[in-house]
């Protein structure tokens, strides 16, 4: 007569099947695994958790995909959102205070092409809001020095028509007159 090792597979004296659990036999209601698409060799060599099932690597050279217990990068929109909201500061700023719009403007110019950059790699997914930053931020930084322009060609028609050393104040006026009219 043959005994079987594994107590989980003992009946009572009656016939019924044990409603005892060992210390590793999953609850009488537990829905069996799936079956894994890739076939496993071996113990797995990622840790799992407690009351989780093991799976299978995927092939060699490829990350786990959906499903699979792998998380994915989120992406990464921080350059877009950057770039839009440099344009946007840009163009007011590039009218009442031009280096500062112009400076904004070209951060925006660059950030906004690293965001088109990120977004055609798959890395971010705001391409648009990208494109935008980067065509506000040349809008801001285009009025930007053109307020430059404009300022010094005024700049420079009232220092030859004060000549000599004009003070402070009277380049104010002369750039004042010359720019309201």
């Amino acid at each position: 007569m043959s005994q079987d090792p594994d107590p989980r597979s003992q009946r009572p004296a009656d016939g019924r099947p044990s409603l005892q659990k060992g210390p590793e036999q999953p609850p009488p209601y537990a829905a069996a695994p799936a079956p894994s698409p890739y076939p496993q060799q071996g113990p797995s060599p990622y840790p799992q958790a407690p009351g989780q099932y093991p799976t299978a690597p995927g092939p060699v050279g490829y990350g786990p995909g959906p499903g699979y217990g792998g998380q994915q990068q989120p992406p990464k929109n921080g350059l877009g959102i950057a770039a839009l909201v440099l344009g946007i500061l840009s163009i007011p700023l590039g009218v009442f205070f031009f280096p500062v719009g112009i400076l904004l403007g070209l951060l925006a110019i660059i950030f906004g092409a690293v965001g088109i950059g990120r977004a055609k790699k798959g890395r971010a997914t705001n391409r648009g809001v990208a494109i935008a930053g980067l065509i506000t931020g040349l809008i801001g930084a285009a009025i930007g020095i053109v307020f430059l322009v404009v300022f010094v060609n005024v700049f420079s028609d009232c220092t030859d028509e004060l000549s000599g050393t004009p003070t402070s104040q009277e380049l104010q006026e002369c750039t004042t007159d010359r720019l309201t009219g």
